[in-house]
């Protein structure tokens, strides 16, 4: 389910890694405020509904909701609407691993198995330890095998029990092993983004703090930035909930992933802004969440153009710090895609902007919904914010 959008996003992912470093300034064509523009491009969208937030190291500076957040209702769309944000959810797991080896907890060159209940090697290369590194950069070789990744999608509420689904599937006595769960790349040597892989590291941070990962993100993410709207399902996020729609605007049954880490993230722009505008402030040395040292170690490059492994592609520009997607130009953030969710963070470390935008149907088979994304995204980064936006 979620796999066929990844790659769709492959399409406008380019357009993140393309953005100027530069502010672009606007131009007299353009409409004199964000706001007017945005509404103006709803007035004719395809996007049931969706948000958009700007923000800088000094909090989320616009925020706003346009469109439908259920259309049969005709409820609208708002900046407090919460609804997944799938890979997004990544980024969080960025921050808990770093600070569980800011503390000690946990080693990033380390073979993982030293903070599983269970032991996780590749049996082609049974030798080789996988890493904390390997897997915040989707390098360890674990795949998320189909057709079991996409049949592993549930209607309803997860048992949020990451050991027993991972254990499942990586340990050779788990009921879905197979040895086609991993590739047949050395651990270390190739980039294959990995779902299993991702969940696997929050299991490690989960093992080794002795609290469930949902409920340690709650306590060491949630409430110290104040996001109150935001869970890992809807019972665990407090706002007003989307409806998801699929490529026909059909409404899609709510939904959950076992490996809820890496996708299951519930929030909103609102709240989604205070995370991006914690990360600009200690991507500028500020610290918060991390140490500015810890900062700089999650986003800096974990490799150089003339060291990247093999699977990324010369054009792709991706340099991949810890769960965060560094491009070539600098920018920082995710995308994410799943059924009825395509949405998307970065900021630009150099202006020190960040942008959010989120809707409820996923880009899919649709490329008219694509290319809207794009063109919203596009126009967030045109405009300088003002106070009347």
């Amino acid at each position: 389910m979620g796999k066929s959008t990844y790659f769709a996003l492959s399409a406008w992912l380019s357009l993140f890694i393309g953005l100027p470093m530069q502010a672009t300034a606007r131009t007299e064509q353009a409409p004199p405020t964000l706001g007017r523009a945005l509404q103006s491009m709803q007035a004719k969208s395809v996007l049931p509904g969706f948000c958009v937030a700007v923000v800088d190291a000094g909090g989320v500076r616009y925020a706003q909701g346009f469109g439908y957040a259920d259309i049969a209702q005709k409820r609208p769309y708002t900046a407090d609407t919460v609804q997944p944000v799938a890979s997004i959810s990544k980024t969080l797991i960025a921050v808990s691993l770093m600070q569980m080896v800011e503390n000690g907890s946990l080693a990033l060159d380390a073979d993982v198995d030293t903070a599983l209940p269970f032991a996780v090697r590749n049996p082609g290369a049974p030798s080789t330890p996988i890493t904390l590194r390997q897997l915040a950069t989707h390098t360890s070789s674990i795949v998320d095998r189909e057709p079991f990744y996409s049949q592993s999608y549930v209607k309803g509420a997860p048992a949020f029990d990451i050991k027993a689904s991972l254990k499942s599937y990586l340990d050779p006595k788990g009921a879905n092993y197979d040895k086609a769960n991993f590739s047949k790349a050395r651990p270390g040597t190739t980039y294959k983004y990995s779902q299993f892989g991702s969940a696997l590291a929050a299991l490690a941070i989960e093992t080794k703090a002795g609290t469930p990962y949902r409920l340690y993100t709650q306590e060491h993410i949630f409430r110290p930035l104040n996001m109150d709207a935001t869970g890992w399902f809807p019972g665990d996020a407090h706002g007003s909930m989307a409806t998801l729609y699929d490529k026909s605007k059909a409404a899609i049954a709510p939904y959950a992933f076992p490996a809820y880490p890496g996708s299951g993230l519930y929030t909103s722009c609102k709240d989604l802004g205070k995370f991006l505008s914690a990360m600009i402030r200690g991507y500028q040395g500020q610290p918060g969440l991390l140490s500015a040292s810890s900062f700089r170690s999650m986003f800096s490059p974990q490799w150089s153009k003339a060291q990247r492994p093999k699977g990324v592609r010369p054009g792709d520009g991706l340099d991949q710090a810890l769960f965060w997607q560094r491009s070539e130009r600098g920018e920082l953030g995710h995308t994410g895609g799943d059924a009825g969710v395509t949405a998307q963070m970065s900021f630009n470390p150099i202006s020190g902007a960040g942008r959010i935008l989120i809707t409820n149907i996923s880009d899919g088979d649709r490329q008219d919904v694509a290319r809207e994304f794009a063109n919203i995204w596009i126009t967030l980064g045109k405009y300088e914010l003002s106070p009347e936006s």
